[in-house]
């Protein structure tokens, strides 16, 4: 399964959004602490379009989105064999529509546990649809360092195969 984790800038979001990410990228930490959001690619079409699974900020739920285009500025893409897509889509479908979890979301930088079994923020709601263990510890640039640690980066490769 393959990883889309966002790098790219917020102007076009609303100023609490665009708060809340320069909050993210102020606890991370590590090789990817420019990582503001993860996405599951669970399937990859033909024609360049994927389908992502995650919780957003935006839409304030945990959802999936079909057949969008990553732009290759905003994306660095991650390629995990050992996670299975097909697995963490019928865990997207069955979590679909709970809530984003603003506080989990800060919290998951700090060395407490803080779970919410009705509310998910984006890389927690990956690392439960891969079976990892406590997902709500793992926050985007955690997440993003697991995905390439364990798996490659196919970035260039992966954008460069797109229409």
């Amino acid at each position: 399964m393959k990883i889309a984790c966002y790098i790219g800038d917020h102007a076009k979001d609303d100023i609490l959004t665009r708060i809340g990410w320069a909050g993210t990228r102020i606890v991370q930490k590590g090789l990817y602490a420019q990582v503001t959001h993860t996405e599951a690619i669970l399937v990859v079409h033909v024609d360049g379009t994927v389908d992502i699974g995650s919780a957003t900020l935006r839409e304030n739920k945990v959802r999936i989105k079909e057949r969008v285009r990553l732009n290759h500025k905003h994306w660095l893409i991650a390629d995990v064999p050992q996670w299975d897509a097909a697995e963490a889509r019928k865990w997207f479908v069955k979590n679909k529509g709970k809530r984003y979890d603003w506080r989990g979301a800060f919290v998951s930088w700090l060395p407490i546990m803080w779970q919410r079994d009705d509310q998910l923020f984006c890389s927690e709601s990956i690392a439960a649809a891969v079976g990892m263990k406590t997902p709500s510890l793992y926050g985007p640039s955690l997440l993003a360092d697991v995905a390439f640690s364990q798996g490659r980066d196919v970035t260039a490769e992966f954008f460069a195969a797109r229409p």
